[in-house]
């Protein structure tokens, strides 16, 4: 057998982990970005607002976007994909719901 010599290229699981963190990683970031004002205004400005259309636009982001990465793309973006419905099962799990606006 010859050797192809790609020294470079890291290992194969190592790739697939990469590609689902970064998605994962994303949806905790835009998570965060979204419901950090919402839970300013409810719990220190008292005033009750409903988290309605952020917990939409999660839901809209991780499964509409992420299934349909998953379902039509290949390689790197389908596990991106895969990322970002992980992202938005474990941020709805930690916050029992509150940062995904399940729980209000």
């Amino acid at each position: 057998m010859t050797e192809t010599g790609d020294k470079r290229r890291p290992p194969l699981g190592m790739r697939e982990i990469t590609a689902v963190g970064s998605g994962l990683g994303t949806f905790i970031l835009v998570d965060s970005i979204m419901m950090y004002s919402a839970f300013e205004m409810n719990i220190m400005g008292g005033k009750d607002f409903s988290l309605l259309s952020q917990a939409l636009a999660l839901l809209l982001l991780a499964f509409g976007l992420g299934g349909f990465l998953a379902w039509k793309m290949t390689g790197f973006t389908r596990l991106y994909g895969v990322g970002l419905m992980c992202g938005w099962t474990f941020m709805t799990l930690f916050s029992l719901g509150f940062c995904t606006g399940l729980n209000t």
